[in-house]
């Protein structure tokens, strides 16, 4: 019996247990991840915000692996032998596949900066929400680093659960505009939005250094706080590089777009851990790794029934919805925008129903 080894718990990988509960394959399936819960991004604003509980936004994975016919290992792989198909974790087990997938996500940016990986508090590996979450509910002078999408919603939802317990707003410190891959009339919106709901921010302020209690930016401003929530961006896993697989330059895996390794077609890898060759400028976005689930489930049969596989081709625009707190949301989709409750409305529905098909 061939051996399917799944490495992450990500959007793609959820939507692979869930088709192999409808569809039996004769193949060993195995799942590899760090932990028990895969937590969904779309929801981390509302959680921070209070509107969700933790059950609420996260899937059990080893029930969802169990009802899946997957047997579920915790542990992260640390490297993969491509060429003996082989993949090491860090607890020491050692794990042999005939097909590989690889589903992990991305890390965050620039924790390079003097001071932050020992004083910034990360969402990434995802699991560390709950933690990150408590420490922020309780800070006296919150700030949050990134002028993204993750870095706003996240402001935005702090800010909306400290004004209902009359608290100060939160600070937001972008290196650069608002949303600066967004359209400029998104990033007037924004930056209005921002302005209405009392937040304090800095654009185009780069951090240079942080203390245990102090931050410096570029421009010369120091910043006190007491808890500082980095969301820089994403940074490439080093699995690859150290598995000395073919990396683009910033460390993603390199994948065609049937999402699989060219030179060796037995791995595949779907969201934000990979990128495609022919879509080199896709964004690392939890929609595309959704959009990319059935594209990999499908080519995975096929390469072990040894027939073509399907090519993933991008949409040219995404509709993207951002909560901005009080039940209110900012819904992007080329050149429309809207901030309404129903764009809001809108958001809850689809989180509701993504985190429902696998709970």
């Amino acid at each position: 019996m061939k051996k399917l080894l799944l490495i992450g718990a990500g959007h793609a990988h959820l939507h692979l247990m869930k088709r192999l509960q409808q569809e039996k394959l004769d193949v060993d399936v195995t799942l590899v991840s760090p932990s028990h819960y895969q937590y969904y991004s779309g929801m981390f604003s509302g959680y921070l915000e209070g509107q969700y509980s933790e059950e609420e936004i996260r899937v059990h994975i080893p029930t969802l692996a169990e009802k899946s016919g997957i047997q579920f290992i915790t542990g992260a792989a640390i490297s993969i032998d491509a060429k003996t198909k082989v993949v090491l974790t860090e607890k020491g087990d050692i794990l042999s596949y005939d097909v590989l997938s690889v589903d992990i996500g991305s890390l965050t940016a620039g924790i390079e900066v003097p001071g932050a990986r020992k004083h910034a508090l990360r969402i990434k590996p995802n699991y560390r929400i709950e933690e990150v979450a408590k420490k922020m509910w309780v800070a006296r002078n919150p700030i949050v680093v990134g002028g993204g999408a993750a870095g706003v919603e996240m402001a935005l939802a702090l800010t909306a659960k400290r004004k209902r317990e009359g608290k100060p707003p939160v600070t937001l410190i972008s290196k650069s505009n608002l949303l600066e891959n967004s359209s400029p009339r998104a990033q007037i919106k924004i930056k209005q939005i921002l302005k209405e709901k009392g937040l304090t921010f800095y654009l185009n302020e780069k951090v240079s250094n942080l203390t245990s209690n102090q931050m410096i930016t570029s421009g010369g401003k120091e910043i006190s706080y007491d808890q500082v929530l980095w969301l820089t961006g994403p940074k490439a896993p080093g699995l690859f590089q150290a598995s000395k697989l073919p990396v683009d330059d910033a460390g993603y895996l390199l994948v065609d777009d049937t999402l699989q390794v060219k030179e060796h077609p037995a791995i595949f890898a779907a969201g934000d851990c990979a990128t495609i060759r022919k879509y080199p400028e896709l964004p690392k976005a939890g929609v595309v790794a959704v959009r990319q689930a059935e594209i990999l489930w499908g080519n995975i049969k096929g390469y072990m029934k040894e027939t073509d596989g399907h090519r993933f081709i991008p949409k040219s625009t995404y509709l993207s919805i951002l909560s901005t707190g009080q039940k209110e949301g900012l819904l992007l989709y080329g050149n429309i925008q809207v901030h309404h409750h129903l764009s809001w409305l809108l958001k809850h529905r689809i989180d509701q129903k993504f985190i429902k098909k696998y709970n």
